[in-house]
């Protein structure tokens, strides 16, 4: 297949994932019941539709040490953003129901906003300060209670794949839940689909699973601490394991 071919099959696979994806947004929007990965059913189907869309789109996915993820007790989930593929990939990679945090991009987008919302996401606001921290707080109440959150250090993708600065609010928040941090490390989203590209290259995709991080003693003058060791996991295993 020419390269002409396969970026014309991919566009029209990747049209009809998007498609597929706003119908179901606008039922739940209409009369239907999120369904969401914050419960543990939401996420079989949640996982399921974004296996299938990969598998359509040509992305072979390999998940790695699923087995080190407590099955008990809150945790911080953290991932280094790669492609807009990370939201199908995340789904199938990640073993425990999860709420996420959204930024003010994705809050201006009508259904899929509307979506998050309903189903208990929560929204970041950088523009204002007073909701920002009020709703760190909250999502950490509820990490402490012995939900899982998933929050993007970085705060959006590069061009390349390699690491943005992170953060400090994704910190915060793991200082404040009292719970470890996950690191899940995805690799291969920006040869996938890179950035401001419309078609998906077929191939590899990766996500390794890291080993908790203790956030149990921490303080708040901790946060360079732990951002300095989610760093070096993200990089250490993109290096190992790159491809």
């Amino acid at each position: 297949m020419t390269e002409l071919a396969a970026a014309l099959r991919s566009s029209v696979s990747l049209a009809r994932v998007a498609g597929s994806t706003s119908v179901k947004l606008l039922a739940e929007s209409l009369w239907r019941e999120p369904t969401s990965t914050t419960t543990a059913d939401g996420l079989v189907k949640v996982a399921s539709f974004g296996r299938a869309a990969l598998a359509r789109l040509g992305v072979d996915l390999e998940v790695l040490h699923a087995e080190r993820v407590p099955s008990r007790g809150g945790l911080v989930f953290m991932w280094n953003q790669e492609s807009h593929l990370d939201h199908l990939v995340l789904p199938c990679a990640i073993p425990r129901p999860f709420f996420s945090t959204y930024n003010n991009a994705v809050a201006r987008v009508p259904l899929y906003a509307r979506h998050l919302r309903r189903a208990g996401h929560v929204h970041l606001d950088r523009d204002d300060e007073t909701q920002w921290r009020a709703a760190v707080a909250l999502a950490a109440r509820r990490v402490h209670g012995g939900e899982c959150v998933l929050v993007s250090p970085e705060g959006t993708r590069s061009r390349g794949g390699q690491l943005l600065p992170m953060k400090r609010g994704a910190f915060l928040l793991a200082v404040q839940s009292r719970q470890p941090i996950v690191c899940v490390t995805v690799i291969g989203g920006a040869q996938r689909l890179p950035r401001d590209a419309y078609w998906v290259r077929p191939g590899p995709m990766r996500v390794v699973l890291g080993e908790p991080i203790a956030t149990e003693d921490a303080t708040l003058d901790d946060h360079e601490a732990l951002k300095q060791a989610v760093v070096e996991t993200f990089t250490r295993t993109k290096a190992a394991l790159r491809g």
